[in-house]
């Protein structure tokens, strides 16, 4: 065993001995710490180097902040109707601006207690709540701490994106030290208030209050505040109206933060927190005058451009009158639902005692829907028949998805296609109601001015607006152009026009025309055709006016669409708007000036500056005494003709019109005037199908009209359609269409054109002194006509 050193040197030499190791590696530790020292102080220089580099690098393509000395946020277009009733708004963000004084105390106090408790202590940036952010981030392996400021999110929402990346968040950091050195706290928040997304399309507190509420924001309770305040970090997450239980949660979490930071005390928050949602109603968009905006839209943007529209906070002012418009859309529902079930349009339920015997194709029906795949759905069409549709994406021909409407449990409406008997089926297509369509269209004749348009019986079916986008026949509406060139080259209304059977032959032209009837009255007069809307007789007086006169008095009055020009014209072969033909006859109605239809008075921009004023656009292409004279045969169709329906409807004062009904009954027609309105109508089905062969123009348009101006004239006192210009009135028998005699059984006082009126008496009968009145000498004086002369 080897002996152990225990003397006092030998521990003495020990101790030097590890003394001196000691030493020794404490200087290679000081030597270590240095060397780390310098690697972290180059390391910091270099990271903060780096980091100020890239923010001076980020800084060159910022915006300058200063831009908010002339900030000019997104704002609606809003249109008003001609009293100055809010219609509608276009707008990507729907904001109204506010100042600072105007946003309720509560609503600040809450934003600042939530969203940024230090806000009037730091200068942007929050460094405590960057440092906490950062640390919850590191120890969660996560992004679940935010750490901006209100002017940080004010940088963002006006300069930069919300993309999630380092870059963006440098940028947002610079911009918020640069908005904090440039401008006050109190304009920061009034920035903000008018900046931030509170959902549902609402930009700032007052478009967030008229939304939510119902009310302007400087309304709001503590209980509203603190609800808003809680929405911009996740809008659709706390949306009262998407789920109000979370709302209610995060209204409770506001309040118990106010109550941290000293804003209110507990009964206050407790009050709020027990006041029950009173949300507004959530409107459908534009339910009275979708189709009106729509036609107001696209003039703005051919005009000003998208961006004006949607961004520009113009307002503009319109000729719509919002009253009637409502009345005009009510009635156009009434009457295409009235014709649905005139018609039998309306589908057939699903019918357990269902056989193949009860089914043909192009029938409507009903059936539910029992099972659903990517391509087909099927449908219990009842009695074992199963319904097969067709919802591919190569079949399906509507806007819309399929799965929006064709859902399983659910009955929707169909048109049988076809049959498949050997799997006890039949394929079918979708329908969608209503199966009858119309349009509606309100002017005042003396302007233009556009008083009502409804383009179809719903804007969110089918945003097609008929009532001036759709070209259909006019069928014998349009006579009453071919009437205007005969009155005005010469014919009369006690003109006497043989209704017989008539050929019309030529170079290529073979064109035999019967009246509705399918049978024919012998001789008449062109009152009598206008008024019965005798086909044949229109067809002869084309014959002898001029095919291509007819189109150019139509053009003349109103008319742009394009006309073909033959002999069928004069019963309404070629397709024109419901605008011209109400352009057309607002002409006779303002005795013989044409009126430019215009929907937009004046324009104002956000500063309350008229950049646009409109007005009628007119021109004179008509004699008066012309005007008159079709006025007075107009007349006679609601008082004796096609479209004494009317009266029965809610007409209760002088008007005059023209009833159209094409071939087959697919377009049916009716325009007519009093002294203050005029408005026109059409119904008819989109794919030109018949509506059955008992629809008119009569059945179906005229109660519409009638109804309409029944209700929008309503206390307005019915006013004479007066008589104008150079005309006469004289005593006429309407067999022979000469100056009647006390022998003649059928007399009427007739108007004609000044010198076009007939000077001999009726060769069929003894000669007798009738009046004779004409305007240019106010009250009527006897005038006697003596046979031979």
């Amino acid at each position: 065993m080897a002996e152990i050193d225990l003397s006092p040197r030998s521990n003495k030499n020990r101790r030097a001995s590890d003394l001196r190791q000691r030493s020794g590696g404490w200087a290679v530790w000081k030597r270590r710490m240095a060397i780390f020292g310098i690697v972290c102080a180059i390391s910091f220089s270099t990271l903060t180097g780096s980091l100020l580099a890239l923010i001076q690098v980020l800084s060159r393509g910022l915006p300058d902040v200063k831009q908010l000395e002339h900030y000019q946020p997104s704002l609606p277009t809003k249109i008003y109707d001609r009293n100055g009733l809010l219609i509608s708004s276009f707008y990507i963000e729907q904001r109204y601006l506010v100042e600072l004084k105007d946003v309720p105390q509560n609503l600040i106090d809450a934003t600042i207690a939530f969203e940024d408790k230090r806000f009037y202590d730091h200068w942007g940036l929050d460094p405590i709540r960057i440092i906490k952010a950062l640390w919850v981030d590191l120890t969660t392996w996560s992004r679940r701490q935010g750490a901006s400021t209100i002017t940080q999110q004010l940088a963002r929402n006006l300069f930069l994106s919300y993309e999630k990346s380092i870059a963006r968040k440098v940028k947002e950091m610079v911009l918020a030290v640069q908005i904090e050195r440039e401008y006050s706290k109190e304009e920061i928040l009034q920035f903000y208030f008018n900046q931030v997304y509170y959902g549902h399309g609402a930009y700032g507190v007052e478009a967030a209050a008229r939304v939510y509420f119902s009310k302007h924001c400087d309304e709001l309770t503590l209980a509203e505040c603190a609800l808003l305040a809680g929405l911009p970090k996740s809008p659709a997450s706390y949306s009262p109206f998407l789920d109000p239980e979370g709302a209610k949660k995060r209204r409770e979490l506001i309040l118990s933060v106010m109550i941290e930071r000293g804003f209110i005390n507990t009964e206050e928050a407790l009050e709020a927190g027990a006041e029950e949602f009173h949300l507004s109603e959530k409107k459908q968009i534009d339910t009275v005058a979708p189709y009106f905006t729509e036609y107001i839209r696209r003039q703005l943007e051919r005009r000003f451009g998208s961006s004006a529209v949607y961004r520009g906070g113009l307002s503009v002012y319109t000729t719509l009158d919002l009253r009637m418009q409502e009345i005009a859309t009510n009635t156009l529902m009434w009457g295409l639902e009235r014709a649905n079930d005139r018609h039998h349009y309306k589908p057939k339920k699903v019918d357990p005692n269902l056989t193949f015997a009860d089914l043909e194709r192009g029938q409507i029906r009903e059936g539910k829907v029992v099972e659903m795949n990517e391509s087909k759905a099927y449908l219990d069409m009842g009695g074992g028949i199963t319904g097969i549709l067709d919802i591919s994406r190569a079949a399906w021909a509507f806007s819309f998805k399929p799965e929006e409407v064709v859902q399983v449990g659910e009955t929707i409406v169909v048109k049988i296609a076809g049959y498949k008997k050997d799997q006890n089926a039949v394929t079918v297509t979708f329908e969608q109601p209503p199966y009858v369509q119309g349009s509606l269209l309100a002017m005042d004749p003396h302007t233009g001015e556009i008083l009502a348009m409804v383009g179809g019986y719903d804007f969110r079916e089918s945003p097609f607006n008929r009532s001036y986008q759709s070209k259909r026949q006019p069928g014998s509406a349009f006579k009453i152009f071919l009437y205007t060139a005969a009155m005005d080259n010469g014919f009369t209304p006690a003109d006497v026009v043989l209704d017989t059977p008539f050929v019309l032959e030529g170079p290529g032209i073979y064109w035999r025309p019967h009246n509705y009837s399918r049978s024919c009255s012998g001789p008449m007069t062109i009152r009598t055709a206008i008024e019965q809307s005798i086909n044949i007789v229109a067809a002869k007086t084309i014959d002898r006016v001029g095919v291509e006169t007819v189109v150019e008095y139509a053009h003349r009055m109103g008319v742009k669409s394009e006309l073909v020009p033959v002999y069928s014209l004069a019963l309404g072969s070629s397709d024109v708007t419901l605008m011209d033909m109400v352009t057309g006859f607002a002409t006779i109605a303002n005795y013989g000036v044409k009126s430019e239809p215009y929907a937009i008075r004046y324009i104002v921009d956000r500063d309350g500056n008229k950049i646009e004023e409109f007005g009628p656009v007119q021109e004179e292409v008509l004699a008066e005494g012309t005007a008159s004279v079709m006025i007075s045969l107009m007349e006679g169709v609601i008082d004796s003709g096609t479209a004494a329906l009317a009266k029965r409807y809610g007409l209760d004062r002088p008007a005059g019109g023209k009833t159209g009904t094409t071939d087959l009954a697919a377009d049916t027609w009716f325009i007519g005037f009093t002294a203050e309105i005029i408005c026109g109508v059409w119904v008819g089905l989109d794919d030109h199908e018949s509506l059955g062969m008992t629809a008119t123009g009569e059945s179906l348009a005229v109660p519409i009209w009638a109804k309409f101006i029944g209700e929008a004239l309503e206390g307005v006192e019915p006013k004479r359609l007066e008589m104008r210009g150079n005309y006469t009135m004289a005593t006429i028998c309407t067999e022979s269409g000469l100056l009647a005699t006390s022998k003649c059984t059928r007399v009427r006082a007739e108007y004609f054109v000044a010198g076009s009126e007939p000077t001999t008496f009726c060769d069929m009968h003894q000669p007798k002194d009738f009046l004779m009145e004409d305007s240019s000498h106010g009250a009527p004086e006897p005038v006697t006509f003596l046979a031979g002369n």
